[in-house]
């Protein structure tokens, strides 16, 4: 499901970063980074969802290599930040239509999918509000 080959991502003027990491997850595996502060978790996690650029080595999604095809690797993938800060201008229903339309859900198929779990999470009346005025957790 996912392969890292020797990836290797450095910041501008610096040698903090990622060097040379290769790793293979597959389906069903749990897998974690764990390392002190600055040790490249979180930029080995930025090349991988595509947010950063890398200098060298090959990340592969499904076998899909993710510079060849960026959006399908995308597709098959999501990130959850530990700061989920993205889309605080949006209300509710305009960020799950904005998923919706990158992951290319048919609009019945989204309405049904929408109302489903809005229920059940007891966010419905939410939805109209912005992201910013959501708690923690409703984000």
């Amino acid at each position: 499901m996912l392969r890292i080959e020797h990836l290797t991502k450095h910041y501008k003027g610096s040698n903090k970063g990622v060097t040379d990491i290769s790793l293979h997850v597959e389906k069903g595996d749990i897998y974690a980074f764990i390392g002190h502060n600055g040790a490249g978790k979180t930029t080995a996690l930025k090349c991988i969802t595509g947010i950063h650029d890398y200098e060298a080595g090959d990340i592969y999604i499904d076998g899909v290599n993710l510079k060849e095809d960026m959006l399908g690797c995308k597709r098959k993938m999501a990130y959850i930040p530990d700061n989920p800060d993205l889309y605080e201008y949006l209300t509710g229903i305009q960020y799950l239509n904005f998923v919706a339309d990158v992951f290319e859900v048919p609009a019945k198929e989204r309405e049904e999918r929408i109302h489903k779990y809005a229920d059940a999470f007891e966010i419905t009346q939410s939805l109209g509000d912005l992201i910013s005025g959501y708690s923690h957790g409703m984000k």
